[in-house]
């Protein structure tokens, strides 16, 4: 009798866990149909943003790379190879690709998922335009914005157009979640042209106060704070602030001297952050050839190599290094290489310059080109296109200053035989995009 009474509960506990596997399978087999059905895709568990880096969680596959890019990439791009089916990218704009080893097996396909820039103010040029997201990449979401319509207008891709000199609060709310900022539009910055304007005037003297200088200066810094502090992005949009939206041009100036020689401060570079714009900037200065010899960016000084008066401004090595200053890399005041001393040549890898290189996508903005010219030039690149280089210089002829020039890339390395490819230096790449 007890025997039958245990067997009788044995078979009641082993149907009841056949019925739980059952459930289990059940519910298994139901979780996998609607994500194959519904999901955000077969290969996209999940998308995550922290700290200028995309994580891309995978669904269980081997062997996969990803890749953020606005145009379709090739194979032989820089993919990010997935390590236990993540794949950590540096934040870019544009649609997520998976490939296997043989072909692309995935595209994001431009939904977009939204983010609004880090800075609680954004400044935009009257007539220009700002995109307020930092970073568009995933699902379709739902967004609504409130803001004064006599002052900007937003369309529906978030891009702010200044309409009227003033300020608005703008409040975003993206998917449920609320974001409050203030957006200024001024005249102090132009519209960023789509490419470097060459009627552009020199900078005269003494043009902006000091408040203006200190607004320059606030604006710069929030542009480099949006796209991320000390990555490549930041020193690439600090070569195209002082090009495109500064609303002059800087002259070159035969330098006295530097910071790290003969501790000359100023006087055709400006090694701080920030513009030199006003004479209350002087009290930055570490040292110059003489109390008398003074002058803020468009201000005649005394140049001793050319041995006249010049309108003060950058040389092409103050250029580059005050732009990775401002961008938060401290490469000290140096000259542009090859001198025993440290050079700016000297903080990445040097590349001789072939057309295979030239037209690869192993050179990217934000690297430095060198030439010997002078006893040694170097400028930034800022710009990619198809077809393009664009790079920021400091230029003593033909057109003389602080200006963007355009080479085609199986010709760039008449101008610049050497690269400085700079990726071990910045390790990250921010918000960076291939134009502007």
């Amino acid at each position: 009798m007890k025997k039958r009474r245990l067997k009788r509960k044995y078979r009641v506990l082993l149907n009841r866990i056949k019925a739980l596997f059952c459930i289990i399978v059940f519910v298994f087999v139901i979780y996998i149909f609607f994500r194959l059905i519904f999901g955000k895709s077969n290969y996209i568990e999940s998308v995550s943003f922290s700290n200028n880096y995309v994580t891309i969680n995978l669904v269980d596959k081997e062997d996969l790379y990803c890749i953020i890019s606005k145009n379709e990439p090739e194979i032989s791009d820089k993919w990010i190879k997935a390590e236990f089916n993540k794949c950590k990218i540096p934040y870019n704009i544009g649609n997520i690709y998976i490939r296997n080893e043989e072909k692309i097996i995935y595209n994001s396909n431009k939904n977009v998922y939204g983010e609004l820039v880090n800075e609680d103010t954004i400044y935009v040029a009257l007539d220009g335009e700002y995109n307020i997201y930092s970073y568009i990449l995933g699902n379709k979401f739902k967004v609504k914005n409130d803001y004064d319509n006599k002052i900007i207008n937003i369309d529906e891709n978030g891009i702010i157009k200044g309409i009227k000199i003033g300020s608005t609060n703008l409040r975003t709310t993206i998917n449920g979640k609320t974001y409050e900022k203030k957006v200024i539009v001024t005249d102090l910055i132009t519209k960023r042209p789509s490419f470097y304007d060459y009627n552009k005037s020199y900078l005269g003297c003494n043009k902006y106060t000091s408040e203006e200088n200190d607004l320059f200066d606030t604006i710069l810094k929030n542009r480099i704070n949006n796209v991320g502090y000390k990555t490549r992005a930041a020193a690439v949009e600090a070569a195209r602030f002082l090009t495109l939206d500064f609303p002059y041009r800087i002259n070159y100036f035969y330098e006295n001297g530097r910071q790290t020689t003969n501790k000359v401060d100023g006087e055709g570079r400006y090694y701080h952050t920030g513009l030199y714009l006003n004479k209350n900037r002087f009290e930055n200065l570490t040292g110059s050839t003489t109390t008398s010899n003074k002058g803020v960016w468009g201000c005649s000084i005394y140049s001793y190599p050319a041995k006249r008066n010049i309108d003060n401004g950058l040389d092409c090595s103050g250029f580059v290094s005050w732009t990775l200053l401002n961008a938060g890399f401290d490469v000290k005041d140096v000259g542009a290489g090859w001198s025993d001393d440290a050079d700016l040549t000297d903080y990445g890898e040097v590349v001789k310059i072939t057309k295979n290189l030239s037209i690869s996508n192993k050179i990217k903005v934000g690297d430095l080109l060198h030439s010997e010219k002078a006893g040694g030039h170097i400028g930034i690149i800022v710009g990619i296109d198809e077809d393009n280089y664009y790079i920021a210089q400091a230029l003593w002829f033909d057109e003389i200053g602080v200006i963007i020039t355009k080479r085609k890339k199986e010709e760039l390395n008449t101008e610049f035989p050497h690269v400085v490819l700079m990726d071990s230096y910045y390790k990250e790449d921010g918000m960076l995009t291939n134009m502007w």
